[in-house]
């Protein structure tokens, strides 16, 4: 699972150094290059939903394969695309069958741990690894696209796509035994959501999950713009400052390991968003002054990677042990909706010309201020059926 989300993350994290290049290849302004990662979100999104659902009747892994082979075709014509318009609509098809790993897998590390301590654990474990995608991916597409075209970034990523589902169809094991598989899929999906939907403390943790992934994906839009077109940073060295930003959040997801068995899982969330605000306030303080350098960037925003990893796996463990009976429609719907809050949040910094960083800074202020809300109604209700 972890290496399947990690190939799906890299459809973006990849070919985010040559974004400037495809606007300049294809005569399309910036915004047209960022909507080319928030239609990816959107399917991603929507295909989330029904994937987590379908799990939850037929299996895991039918479903997994179903969508993988989706992804590597679309992944595929992706490379083949001559215009922004087919770009489009291969990355809409992209995120169809991608969507299969972000609401599954959650569901499959479900399936095999009993949450609590223990599947926080695990869950950050897998997303140390997943960490590794967009820590080396931008290194490694600015070098690929800077040598054989943006283009060849895509086939490399369908050849891996095609490989992981070879191995996937002879070695994947299913999670979910047939005794607890739900009947019903296409009648009562509507319903699973429904009811999903009227359960507010779900709701606060699934929230401040879905609001820290939102500025996360803003902040890969805005980044290679302010770096390459504002600083003069050229595409592959562009992967470098990314990493280091990467190596932030797996410095937290490895440090999260060891604190979810010494310190409550609400904490280690409150310290991440306090996290969130420190490097906020930080980047709008050297703004002020006129501090600004691209090292500087990565180094403000490096506790903000560090309380991403805090917030990220806790708060979903808190919002999935609320609903241990349905964790393939919890874990789709929290996927789909990180996604689309990425698509929105991408959306509204595209609105702004990459050449301060207020636009992220308040971005990640914004979303940070809305999880503190969220935990303060979650404590609410909480301390109301005590």
């Amino acid at each position: 699972m972890a290496i399947l989300v990690a190939l799906v993350d890299m459809a973006s994290d990849l070919y985010v150094p040559v974004l400037p290049e495809i606007g300049r290849v294809f005569g399309v302004r910036e915004s047209w290059v960022g909507a080319t990662i928030s239609v990816n979100l959107i399917s991603l999104a929507l295909s989330g939903l029904y994937y987590g659902s379908l799990s939850d009747s037929i299996g895991r892994r039918p479903v997994i394969i179903g969508g993988l082979s989706l992804f590597t075709v679309a992944s595929f014509a992706c490379g083949f695309s001559t215009n922004i318009l087919e770009l489009l609509v291969a990355r809409f098809f992209q995120g169809l069958g991608g969507g299969v790993a972000f609401s599954v897998g959650l569901a499959v590390v479900r399936d095999l741990y009993e949450g609590g301590a223990k599947g926080a654990q695990m869950y950050s474990r897998m997303q140390s690894v997943i960490a590794l995608s967009p820590t080396f991916a931008p290194i490694i597409g600015g070098i690929i696209g800077a040598m054989y075209g943006w283009e060849s970034i895509f086939y490399v990523l369908s050849a891996f796509a095609f490989i992981l589902l070879v191995v996937v169809f002879i070695y994947g094991q299913e999670t979910l035994s047939a005794d607890k598989r739900q009947k019903g899929f296409s009648s009562n999906i509507s319903n699973k959501y429904q009811y999903l939907l009227s359960r507010p403390l779900f709701l606060c943790y699934a929230g401040v999950q879905i609001m820290s992934l939102g500025w996360f994906w803003s902040e890969l839009a805005f980044l290679p713009s302010l770096f390459q077109e504002y600083y003069g940073i050229a595409a592959d060295s562009f992967g470098w400052y990314l990493s280091v930003l990467m190596a932030a959040y797996i410095l937290g997801t490895f440090s999260n390991q060891y604190l979810v068995h010494r310190i409550c899982l609400k904490k280690l969330v409150i310290i991440g968003l306090g996290l969130f605000f420190l490097s906020a306030i930080a980047m709008c303080f050297v703004q002020k002054f006129s501090l600004v350098s691209p090292w500087g960037i990565v180094m403000l925003r490096f506790p903000a990677g560090v309380g991403f990893a805090l917030v990220f796996g806790n708060a979903g463990t808190l919002a999935i042990d609320q609903e241990k009976d349905h964790t393939g429609s919890a874990s789709a719907l929290i996927g789909s909706s990180e996604l689309l809050a990425g698509a929105i949040c991408i959306f509204i910094i595209d609105l702004f010309d990459a050449i301060t960083l207020y636009p992220l800074a308040l971005m990640i202020m914004g979303c940070s201020l809305l999880c503190v809300l969220l935990m303060k109604k979650a404590r609410s209700i909480e301390t109301t059926k005590q």
